[in-house]
């Protein structure tokens, strides 16, 4: 379980945008859930007078932009570390591959 767990964790290391693209991808989906139960609701309550309440998906809304606003904090965590490594681990002025400075470190 123990190298499982490393192999995962060396995979998103390696894979850190994809991952990042793949949870805004996510977050903005449930984004469009919310926001689409709340017309469903809208009309609902307009048309044939159901208690849906609205509040709720302003709830909704506010976890997803909560959600949204921790993957920019990971994305920017990640952006900066890539940066800091290629700004100060590189030999100046020669382009360097980041999966290439990754295997030369191991």
């Amino acid at each position: 379980m123990k190298n499982k767990f490393i192999r995962f964790c060396n995979w998103a290391q390696a894979n850190w945008l994809a991952l990042i693209i793949f949870m805004i991808i996510l977050m903005l989906t449930f984004l469009c859930m919310v926001l689409v139960s709340w017309l469903i609701g809208y009309w609902s309550n307009a048309l044939y007078g159901t208690k849906f309440e609205l509040s709720s998906c302003w709830t909704g809304v506010g976890v997803v932009v909560t959600g949204l606003g921790g993957v920019a904090a990971l994305a920017k965590a990640a952006w900066t570390k890539y940066g800091t490594d290629s700004q100060f681990n590189s030999i100046q002025g020669k382009p360097i591959n980041f999966i290439q400075s990754e295997v030369i470190k191991k």
